[in-house]
């Protein structure tokens, strides 16, 4: 069976398009950032965040390697600053997060709540986690949206309690 973050990729390639703009809110290993920039094409544009320079460092020689690196930016900041990069004339097709044991989950949820209003018509924010209790602020933000404008599920394995969120704007 597929993981949630499997799953999660498979239904990506339905909503996001080829010159979308794309938020990495996470960098980590730089494996989501590569799969976004693949996704988005020569004309789309992935934001990557990282308070981690190696981590950039990492995903930037990784990216360079498979030729996608024009199609990235990476800023050098952890995930709070997104909404400094937003541009109301840009729709956001898909922000993703990863989160750890180290995630501000109360700043996770802020950002996010600013972010949603990035998104394009059928634009997704996702966010994935092995702390599936964590998320409770962000599942409390997703019950609370209208439903006339947004949708939000959870997929989770039971085994690795890989939580994967998903919120997409209507």
């Amino acid at each position: 069976m597929r993981s949630p973050q499997d799953l999660v990729q498979m239904i990506i390639g339905d909503y996001l398009q080829p010159g979308d703009l794309a938020i990495d809110a996470s960098v980590k290993a730089g494996d989501i950032t590569r799969f976004l920039a693949a996704r988005v094409g020569d004309e789309g544009h992935v934001i990557g965040f990282s308070a981690e320079k190696d981590e950039i460092d990492s995903a930037a020689t990784s990216l360079f390697l498979s030729g996608l690196n024009a199609r990235v930016e990476f800023i050098h900041r952890d995930f709070s600053a997104i909404p400094m990069y937003l541009n109301p004339t840009e729709p956001v097709g898909i922000i993703m997060a990863q989160t750890d044991a180290d995630t501000d989950f109360e700043a996770l949820t802020n950002t996010m709540r600013t972010a949603l209003l990035a998104l394009k018509k059928n634009g997704l924010l996702v966010v994935i986690s092995y702390q599936p209790a964590a998320l409770i602020e962000l599942k409390d933000l997703a019950s609370q949206l209208p439903a006339d404008s947004y949708d939000a599920q959870i997929y989770q394995s039971l085994q690795s309690q890989e939580t994967t969120l998903i919120m997409q704007r209507l």
